[in-house]
């Protein structure tokens, strides 16, 4: 049940092979890719932003602590459109930016959100971006077996859908002040792999994901946050349950995770991605 469940929230990204061995040794959580002449957002009393949150449910309740750090620190009301749903996809938010139909995926209304967005967040999974000639074998780093077919050229296709998805996003907001953030997956089941003896193969896997994450939004110049790196360790080796990070179901955030994401978020800075 527990493989049934977590399949749709966890997974694996691409980098491209030039670049591989630049991400691998990453040392940062953050990768700050602002623009230089960007300017301060408009703040304080008076002032309303709205927060959108796109994700899957290792996204669940960032919204709400990202909303009280952001009335903490700038002074203004912050109005949240949560999509943070379980299993999420990018496949799914492309469908529905592309065609406007998002009643199937919960996301009735997104196009209008974004439209009115100050800040956005997003993390969603690659799982309706495999090619069908190249399936992914994600599935065994959540069972006993080893991963051997996360290799890199399984994920082009997501990365795409990542780009084409914050394109559109900054075509909606039409040159207004945004602050845009990326984000990737933490691993909440090195427990598992550490058990099976499947850790290498399936780091790779998880380190790919974050990878692929990192770069549709650097591609972009979007700043990315590597949760996957501060939750398990720059050498992903660290088990975030540990940490207070991990709710007793072994896969979702606690509320002490999404402040300290928040937090994370917030030494970011909150300058505008756009224009």
């Amino acid at each position: 049940m527990f493989i049934k469940n977590t399949i749709r929230y966890f997974f694996c990204l691409f980098l491209v092979s030039m670049i591989l061995s630049a991400c691998s040794s990453q040392s940062s959580s953050v990768q700050n890719s602002s623009q230089p002449n960007s300017k301060p957002m408009p703040a304080g009393k008076g002032v309303t932003w709205h927060l959108v949150v796109i994700g899957d449910s290792s996204l669940w309740g960032l919204g709400k602590a990202m909303a009280k750090q952001i009335e903490a620190d700038q002074g203004v009301k912050v109005e949240v459109y949560d999509a943070a749903n379980g299993g999420l996809s990018a496949g799914s938010v492309r469908y529905a930016l592309e065609t406007g139909n998002s009643e199937s995926y919960s996301l009735k209304g997104l196009m209008d959100a974004l439209r009115d967005a100050e800040y956005v967040i997003m993390f969603v999974n690659p799982l309706d971006s495999m090619l069908p000639d190249k399936p992914l074998d994600l599935e065994n780093c959540f069972s006993t077996n080893k991963a051997t077919a996360c290799g890199l050229d399984r994920f082009a296709n997501y990365v795409n859908d990542l780009e084409f998805i914050w394109k559109k996003i900054i075509e909606l907001r039409v040159g207004q002040p945004t602050i845009l953030r990326a984000t990737d997956i933490y691993n909440p089941i090195l427990v598992y792999w550490q058990k099976y003896g499947t850790t290498k193969e399936c780091t790779t896997c998880w380190e790919n994901m974050s990878a692929a994450a990192r770069q549709a939004a650097a591609n972009l110049g979007i700043p990315f946050l590597s949760r996957y790196d501060d939750f398990n360790g720059s050498l992903h080796r660290d088990n975030p349950r540990q940490k207070g990070f991990i709710r007793d179901d072994g896969e979702h955030p606690t509320d002490l995770a999404n402040e300290h994401t928040a937090q994370l978020l917030a030494a970011m800075g909150y300058n505008a991605t756009i224009p």
